[in-house]
């Protein structure tokens, strides 16, 4: 029954592929098979001394990180980023984040991770989207690895201008102290996963690892969707 249901609405309101525009085929979700395998995959997870590690080399001691494909401006790939931030489409998060944790699961990148924290939202943000898009791709990780997720661990103390137009000494002044853990206990001894949507500079996610690092013998890895190349 769900299949003719599914069939029908397709029918009335057609699946486009979120790169291409192109309608989508059965059994496709949000991308189309040809914009899948054309995604600018960066394979961070399986090369140790890559270009998000180096942004945060010597200043936040980093175990691993990965990332499913180049941010890109004027890429296709742009527009699965911007879709999940402002077009009201939490699933998208999860879809993807469920897909990067399938690629890099093979590398042994999640191996003794105990817990995954999404970078907060603020809460201004937060009513406005009815979502937190980092969560949503926590979630999709979850779904695949089967580790925890803790989406109030880690706290936005105060709201902060958007990143969006900032250099980097501005963006890392914007994010100073933006963050705290609620509860350091739940975050003692363990291998902590650091998810995001996008990582630009880095400045947020730095961040969110120096109040983690706080905690008492704490170990950070990376993640986000999206990873600029400069």
């Amino acid at each position: 029954m769900s299949s003719w249901i599914d069939t029908l609405l397709d029918l009335a309101f057609p699946r486009l592929c979120l790169m291409c525009g192109k309608r989508l085929a059965p059994g496709e979700r949000h991308v189309c098979a040809t914009c899948l395998g054309a995604l600018p995959r960066t394979n961070f997870h399986l090369i140790s001394d890559n270009l998000l590690e180096e942004r945060f080399r010597g200043v936040i001691p980093v175990e691993r990180t990965a990332a499913l494909f180049f941010y890109q401006k004027g890429n296709p790939s742009c527009e699965i980023i911007h879709r999940l931030k402002y077009a009201g489409k939490p699933d998208i998060g999860v879809y993807f984040g469920a897909l990067l944790a399938r690629e890099a699961a093979p590398s042994g990148f999640f191996r003794d991770i105990d817990l995954l924290l999404p970078v907060p939202l603020s809460r201004k943000r937060m009513r406005r989207r009815g979502y937190n898009q980092a969560e949503q791709i926590a979630c999709g990780v979850s779904q695949v690895t089967g580790i925890p997720l803790s989406a109030d661990s880690l706290a936005r103390l105060h709201d902060n201008p958007t990143q969006t137009r900032r250099n980097r000494q501005e963006r890392l002044a914007n994010t100073e102290g933006l963050f705290g853990v609620e509860h350091p206990d739940r975050l003692q001894g363990k291998h902590i996963l650091l998810i995001d949507d996008v990582v630009t500079t880095g400045a947020t996610l730095r961040a969110c690892a120096e109040a983690v690092c706080a905690c008492s013998d704490v170990r950070i890895s990376l993640l986000a969707l999206g990873c600029t190349a400069g």
